[in-house]
């Protein structure tokens, strides 16, 4: 692997394009705070302006955060780029990444990288943004006026998202130039709400939020999937049945469907696009970019994809190996892309 400065260096000059005259804020953890002292310095070497927070400082309270500390929320506004590398845990999404994502709009573009780790930085951010980007733009053309999705895989996934031409298809490519933007890194995929998506998921890959913290080192998934039929109800798509050998998992993951109305509701069909990437790393960050299929349920990301909802959970749930046709078009076959995409 190449080492974690060079990640980093991507991270604030090709994703980020730091300038002289940026106001750069890091947020991290104990277990990310190589990863933010990496980010400091990549960005000391461009711009004076830099701060450093670690959210596991005994000053702010003890994880997870009730709320957000106030000199946090002070130096968010100051900001022109943020990073937050700090790791998920149980609640913070409501009261610490969306209050974050929320305030970075007034002047700020931003890096979310929930969760990252040294090898995340040392394989996933290390690739080619120019290929990820001529992928996810060709995606994102086939894709954007679609109908309907059908999504298959060899494990028993099969279902179909209807599409809401009114809603929109958001590219991800790892570059972000304009304030209120931000983007996951490592990136590369393309997102929307479905207006209805109904039939069998079987997660084989990762899972998200706090969840993954918990369960992605220590559960196979191909071994041990979490099964998760759809159906479509009178306020969206719902889980109507889920199963799991790991009845732990399957406890967590039930009482999280059901802690508020629409944290059962579908909120995201995504589509990886980094083809560099090759193997799951068990952190839903890096593995949802890898090129196949994974959906959230909860917040639909409304304010970028136009859905009329929202909801303060969100969980990925990665499938592998995917076929996709749009509109009856193949465009990826287990977890390849065709040449419609490639081009080859």
């Amino acid at each position: 692997m190449v080492p974690l400065e060079q990640g980093a260096k991507i991270a604030v000059e090709k994703c980020m394009v730091v300038k002289p005259e940026d106001h750069v804020l890091i947020v991290a953890d104990e277990d990310s705070k190589d990863i933010g002292i990496a980010l400091r310095k990549a960005s000391l070497e461009i711009t004076k302006h830099v701060r450093f927070f670690n959210v596991d400082l005994p000053a702010y309270g003890g994880r997870p955060l009730k709320r957000m500390p106030e000199g946090l929320k002070e130096a968010i506004l100051e900001a022109t780029v943020t990073f937050f590398v700090a790791g998920a845990r149980e609640g913070e999404l409501a009261t610490l990444r969306e209050p974050f994502i929320h305030l970075i709009k007034a002047r700020a573009r931003h890096a979310h990288m929930v969760g990252v780790s040294n090898e995340i930085m040392e394989y996933g951010m290390c690739v080619d943004y120019d290929v990820v980007n001529k992928i996810t733009q060709n995606v994102h053309r086939v894709v954007k006026d679609a109908e309907e999705i059908r999504v298959t895989s060899p494990a028993g996934t099969d279902f179909v998202a209807k599409m809401d031409p009114s809603m929109y298809w958001i590219p991800c490519s790892g570059v972000v130039t304009k304030v209120g933007e931000w983007d996951n890194l490592p990136s590369g995929e393309v997102f929307a709400a479905p207006l209805t998506l109904e039939g069998r998921l079987v997660v084989d890959g990762t899972v998200g939020d706090w969840l993954g913290e918990k369960y992605n080192e220590i559960v196979d998934f191909t071994e041990t999937p979490l099964i998760i039929d759809v159906e479509n109800k009178v306020v969206g798509s719902h889980i109507a049945y889920c199963e799991c050998d790991n009845k732990e998992l399957l406890d967590d993951f039930t009482k999280y469907i059901n802690s508020e109305p629409c944290a059962s509701r579908v909120g995201e069909l995504g589509i990886g696009t980094n083809i560099f990437l090759e193997k799951v790393v068990g952190n839903i960050l890096q593995d949802e970019k890898l090129p196949t299929i994974h959906v959230a349920f909860g917040d639909p990301y409304h304010e970028k994809t136009g859905a009329d909802w929202e909801c303060h959970h969100h969980i990925d749930l990665l499938m592998l190996k995917c076929n996709i046709l749009v509109d009856g078009v193949e465009i990826m076959k287990e977890g390849k892309y065709l040449p419609i995409i490639t081009g080859e």
